[in-house]
């Protein structure tokens, strides 16, 4: 029988929990970030791919999956990402009353984690993982966290998760390059614990507030033309810190003719102030490698998109 989310408060619960990971540009960026929340062994509510965290409702914007499958499949690691994002579609389950979604690129790694899951791109977290002395900060501010070496989104990056995903209780871990995951046994709980983090980070490195930027839906904001001016068009192109970047900031888009610029703008305002940060903290940006971004590039062209 297909999953009512009338029936069940699990899809409102998620819903609330994908608007409160998605209320502010400083957490999430574009169609960036995730939730989910198993209901019972098998079912697993999840963002879909490429809808934004906060525009979900109770009836739009997530997919149901079958995790129990899911992680039974990805023991081993023996998938490559097409194998991985076909399976994942494969484990698709219908829910009364809504439309059929794609599930999100991440739903194998949220299927290793905790019943609650909150994936986010705070900008906060990734002047840690974006930066070669963020892992010494983090193990030092959050003991018992799992700072994972960066790996690109799909399957390899579920592999890096398996072994300390699979811990008890609530887990955070930081993703090198990409973001931030909190699991913990309910969704209130996994939110309260990742802005717990955030507002750590803030306090103990002293950050500045975040940019309270506009984000038009054409051209370049204000705020980002000046930091590109003086940063470079060409330096942005070659210096890639996130997965997101490399897809959302080409040559088009900071030449400000991109397809969705409102998306690309909190991309960029994420991307400078982690920059701006690191620069007056002294730390060194870790930036990906060729290899990483002809990998992201191979994903753009083919079936990925953006989360």
């Amino acid at each position: 029988m297909p999953f009512d989310p009338a029936l069940d408060n699990s899809a409102a619960r998620l819903a609330a929990l994908a608007r409160a990971a998605g209320a502010g540009p400083d957490l999430t960026q574009g169609g960036g970030g995730n939730v989910s929340l198993k209901i019972g062994p098998e079912r697993m509510l999840i963002k879909a791919s490429g809808s934004r965290l906060a525009a979900m409702t109770e009836t739009s914007g997530y997919a149901l999956v079958n995790h129990g499958n899911i992680k039974r499949r990805l023991a081993g690691c023996r998938m490559g990402d097409g194998e991985l994002l076909d399976y994942l579609c494969s484990q698709s389950l219908p829910v009364k009353g809504v439309s059929a979604a794609k599930p999100s690129v991440e739903t194998g790694f949220h299927a290793l984690l905790n019943t609650a899951v909150v994936h986010i791109h705070s900008a906060y977290a990734n002047v840690l993982n974006m930066t070669e002395e963020g892992r010494a900060a983090a193990a030092r501010l959050f003991p018992g966290s799992a700072f994972i070496d960066y790996v690109p989104p799909g399957a390899r990056l579920c592999c890096a998760v398996d072994g300390p995903g699979r811990a008890a209780g609530t887990q955070v871990l930081f993703l090198a390059n990409h973001g931030l995951v909190v699991s913990a046994p309910g969704p209130e709980a996994a939110l309260e614990r990742a802005l717990r983090v955030n507002a750590e980070i803030r306090s103990a490195l002293r950050l500045p507030p975040y940019p309270g930027a506009a984000y038009p839906a054409a051209g370049l904001s204000e705020h980002n033309r000046g930091k590109l001016e003086r940063r470079g068009k060409a330096f942005m192109l070659d210096h890639v810190l996130s997965p997101d970047q490399a897809l959302y900031c080409g040559p088009a888009e900071l030449d400000g003719s991109g397809k969705d610029m409102a998306a690309v703008n909190e991309v960029l305002t994420a991307l400078f102030y982690i920059l701006d940060c690191a620069e007056t903290l002294g730390w060194t940006p870790r930036f990906l490698t060729k290899a990483d971004r002809d990998y992201l590039e191979g994903m753009k062209g083919g079936r990925y998109s953006r989360k």
